[in-house]
């Protein structure tokens, strides 16, 4: 049967191993001209500037393998392409804060591996002489770990909704501070390094390594898995295409909008609403109180406990989305209408895209997880209509 239905089949196999050539680097030591400021400026004089040289610096390095299918069935009615790849990468190229090399020089800092697959399947569902239905679907799913890297990270490098590095972890990695419920003031707390609980004995700027295992990791930043789903219908004339994109696997950083002071000329977002009020709350919700004068007098570091509590696990949202992309509806005007008046083809069509979100997590409050910015997301984009 299998054979019987198959029209094609071909196997894909590849094997490389590049080296990229490094951008305008500091292998050698840069020297920049700079006049240097004086009280006065009829006091000139000219002086240079040095970066410091890394001798080391050497080429991007990777290894990648690839295994691709291609089959077609029941005479190319059902075609289906799938490509997997492992790659190794080393020697990665970034900027350092060494004391051998300068501040934010470049050298070669990582190295990381990465898998992934992607599927294709068009299949002609309906292929008939005044009507057909074809569908296609993408799919597509990709790993990565970094394995070496040379790094100084802080706490607030790692929780920004931008995503770092580590090893052990994805690109672009989103850890968070742990939350542990409000007070029974309706400030926030959280777990500490120590495995304490505490209100604003987070240390922001702390580097030790040792020190920011607490944190805990919520995901990338980037998706995982990314595709699409399309169906095309032609009726004689008339075409129909509707169009469906998806995405998931990686977390969103809400936008960092508490803070322990506030005035009137601040926006506050509607999950003030249901924040603490009154002592109980805490059982009931995870948004922290507005802290009174007095509060910020007690504690004259509960600006802490807020910037902490924007980059706790209470302010991550999944970024997954399934989105209507677009739908068009077209009509191509038959030849014995337009010919007589010198036309060769003539075609109408009305396009809507980005109509709405089938799904997304409900923390976002309608913000748009596609289009995220530094720290947040951003605001939906625009519904279009073309005709």
């Amino acid at each position: 049967v299998f054979k019987k239905a198959l029209t094609h089949a071909t196997l894909r196999l590849s094997y490389s191993l590049t080296g990229d050539r490094p951008p305008v680097t500091n292998s050698l030591p840069i020297f920049t001209a700079v006049v240097p400021w004086r009280p006065f400026t009829t006091v000139q004089e000219t002086g240079y500037d040095e970066q410091f040289g890394n001798k080391n610096l050497t080429y991007e390095k990777k290894h990648e393998f690839n295994l691709g299918f291609d089959f077609g069935f029941l005479d190319n009615r059902i075609n289906l392409t799938a490509d997997f790849y492992w790659r190794r990468n080393k020697d990665l190229i970034g900027y350092v804060n060494h004391p051998n090399l300068g501040s934010y020089n470049l050298a070669n800092v990582a190295a990381m591996k990465s898998n992934g697959v992607e599927l294709s399947l068009n299949t002609q569902n309906i292929r008939s002489r005044d009507f057909s239905w074809e569908t296609n679907f993408i799919f597509s799913w990709t790993h990565n770990e970094i394995t070496s890297l040379f790094t100084h990270a802080r706490v607030i490098d790692l929780v920004q909704g931008t995503g770092y590095s580590l090893v052990g972890y994805p690109v672009n990695s989103i850890f968070s501070i742990p939350f542990a419920g409000l007070s029974s003031d309706g400030l926030p707390t959280f777990w500490d390094a120590d495995g304490n609980r505490t209100t604003s004995g987070i240390y922001l700027q702390e580097r030790d390594q040792d020190k920011i295992g607490f944190l805990k990791y919520e995901g990338p930043a980037d998706p995982t898995t990314t595709g699409s789903f399309g169906n095309v219908f032609r009726y004689k004339n008339w075409d129909l295409n509707v169009f469906i994109t998806y995405s998931f696997g990686n977390k969103v950083r809400l936008n960092p909008v508490f803070s322990n002071r506030y005035d009137d000329m601040d926006a506050l977002p509607k999950e003030f609403r249901n924040r603490w009020a009154y002592s109980g709350n805490e059982a009931t919700t995870d948004i922290p109180a507005i802290a009174t004068r007095r509060q910020n007098r007690n504690d004259s570091q509960l600006n802490v406990a807020y910037n902490s509590y924007n980059y706790s696990d209470a302010r991550i949202a999944k970024g997954d989305f399934i989105r209507m992309k677009e739908i068009s509806l077209g009509y191509t005007f038959p030849a014995s209408l337009i010919s007589p008046i010198g036309i060769n083809s003539l075609a109408l069509k009305l396009q809507a895209t980005n109509l709405f979100l089938f799904y997304a997590d409900k923390k976002l409050n309608g913000q748009d997880p596609e289009f995220f910015n530094t720290g947040g997301v951003a605001a939906p984009v625009p519904k279009q209509f073309t005709l």
